[in-house]
């Protein structure tokens, strides 16, 4: 294998060959080969980062499951995020247990006594503890993720005790060396991050690396600004919960940080009143995934119990995956909140023309033959929902910060735009039936205002598209099903007030042309309105923004 660029046998060196045996057998990770397609794939099973050990082993020639028959395990000590590191015990041909312990290169250290340097194994003094500690750092800043790797000889009959002296630091193990790996954040991460900011979404890494190494990681992925720090589990551990809280929002990455610290960080975030997603895969990280608003397990590496106290599972691991997903259910909401902005003003048009006519205007006729009133909420209305459902995304959909929580999907926007146009249906619905109905003609007056009353729907949709953007803004043509639908509610609507089997069933009467030229250059004045409010709506926001930069 390759070693500074120096071919390097492992069987030849023992240091070396030694390491790459721990790296594999103190390791719960395992490494299969399957057949597909005629050819041969390589798949890890468990931990990523134990996988790759098991892999360099592997690759050094030092096979995870020969080494297991040679030196089998008969007891070990499974990895715990707050003592950072893990033990296993392999029975030795000679009867002697061997003890292989790997874990952060601090831990380690502490609990070494001698090293094992040029073949030889001697004391390790405190400046080479420092030298070691030093090449640690410099190859975290690097981004890799650092382990390092020991061991000891014992007795059988001395298991128990080692155990103990292991849990207290006191087991004087001889240590081997550091292996580095790093795991580079996928392409899109860092895009998704960027995604991120715009949308007022802010990340927060907690690793259990180092803290130099998730500094670098941190700054890669852009989650890290110039002025921001990192805080470790062990400064967090000397903080109440009102020290974290009064820096929490100002702390972008937490290094070295165990369980505990994850659900901590969690409960700051709540209590300064977020919404918060936590992501994780291990046992471990079950609290925090509990705690959070919404939990988010891994499918490919996730524990069972993970994916349990998680609210949802990503199936292919990667962050900009949760990050689309928080594009489309931003989607969803706006579609929705257009769908039920269209039917209550389509309905409220109605109902303010109907009541304004009654209190105002006691003389006329009904406007509306109820027939006429079920075509237009089943056959205009109807045709034009389900296209308003499916409208694209809006271009600067994660531009916007979030919404609070208790926001109703009617706000008071939503609330003065279906007032808004309802009043103009009223006015132009009105218009057209006392226009007529002056002439002493009631089916025909009827006719109008119906047909009015419908082709206001229809302008009415292309309004409720969007809330902020204009029709222009948009393109006509972006939501085809929409244009397909106004076709078909025109084209009904026409056939409503031609066919004679349709005018007998809802009491209309034939319109020329040009009573349908009248028809959409009064119902097309809801459309101009609405264009009208969102233009003025843009002029005030950006007249607030010029204030607040001065």
């Amino acid at each position: 294998m390759m070693v500074d660029d120096v071919t390097i046998d492992p069987k030849e060196d023992k240091a070396l060959h030694l390491l790459l045996e721990i790296a594999a057998l103190c390791n719960d990770a395992r490494l299969r080969q399957h057949e597909v397609n005629g050819g041969y794939r390589w798949e890890v099973y468990g931990d990523p980062t134990e996988g790759a050990l098991v892999v360099a082993a592997e690759k050094a020639g030092l096979n995870k499951e020969t080494l297991e028959t040679q030196l089998p395990r008969i007891d070990e000590i499974p990895f715990d995020p707050k003592e950072r590191y893990m033990a296993t015990f392999h029975k030795s041909p000679d009867g002697n247990l061997r003890v292989y312990v790997k874990g952060a290169p601090e831990t380690i250290l502490e609990m070494c006594s001698h090293i094992l340097l040029d073949d030889e194994t001697r004391k390790l003094s405190p400046k080479e503890k420092e030298e070691i500690l030093k090449i640690s750092a410099e190859m975290a800043s690097e981004g890799l993720r650092v382990l390092a790797m020991a061991y000891k000889i014992i007795e059988p009959d001395n298991l128990e005790t080692f155990k103990e002296h292991l849990k207290q630091k006191l087991a004087k193990l001889v240590f081997v060396g550091l292996t580095g790996m790093i795991d580079p954040p996928r392409p899109e991460a860092k895009q998704a991050i960027k995604l991120c900011k715009k949308a007022g979404i802010k990340v927060i890494m907690a690793t259990g690396d180092h803290k130099l190494t998730a500094e670098a990681i941190a700054r890669e992925l852009g989650i890290m600004e110039p002025g921001s720090k990192v805080l470790t589990g062990t400064e967090l551990d000397h903080m109440n919960d009102d020290e974290l809280d009064t820096i929490i929002e100002n702390v972008p990455v937490f290094a070295r940080a165990s369980p505990v610290h994850k659900y901590r960080i969690v409960e700051s975030l709540r209590r300064k009143g977020h919404v918060v997603a936590v992501t994780g895969d291990g046992v471990n990280d079950a609290p925090a995934l509990k705690a959070a608003e919404v939990g988010v397990a891994m499918g490919i590496t996730g524990t069972d119990v993970a994916k349990e106290a998680a609210d949802m599972v990503i199936a292919d691991d990667n962050f900009a995956s949760i990050v689309n997903a928080v594009e489309e259910g931003r989607v969803i909401f706006e579609n929705i909140r257009k769908v039920v902005k269209y039917l209550l003003s389509t309905n409220a048009g109605e109902i303010l023309t109907i009541l304004t006519a009654l209190i105002f205007f006691p003389q006329l006729p009904l406007l509306f033959k109820p027939i006429q009133i079920l075509w237009v909420n089943l056959v205009t209305d109807g045709l034009l929902v389900v296209p308003l459902a499916m409208e694209p995304k809006e271009e600067d959909v994660m531009d916007k910060p979030p919404r609070k929580p208790k926001e109703k999907i009617i706000n008071l926007d939503v609330l003065f735009g279906i007032m808004y146009v309802s009043i103009f249906m009223m006015i132009g619905t009105l218009y057209m039936f006392i226009k007529e109905w002056n002439n002493g003609d009631i089916v025909r007056a009827q006719t109008l205002a119906f047909t009015t009353m419908a082709m206001f729907q229809v302008f009415n949709a292309i309004n409720c598209r969007s809330s902020t953007k204009s029709a222009f803004e948009l393109g006509f043509f972006t939501n085809k099903y929409l244009i397909i639908a106004i076709a078909a509610s025109i084209t009904l609507q026409v056939s409503a007030t031609l066919l004679p089997p349709l005018r007998v069933a809802l009491g209309t009467a034939p319109i020329s042309i040009w009573d349908w030229c009248t028809i959409f250059l009064v119902s097309s004045t809801v459309f101009f309105a609405d264009e009208l409010r969102k233009l003025v709506r843009k002029m005030i926001i950006r007249i607030r923004e010029k204030t607040i930069v001065r």
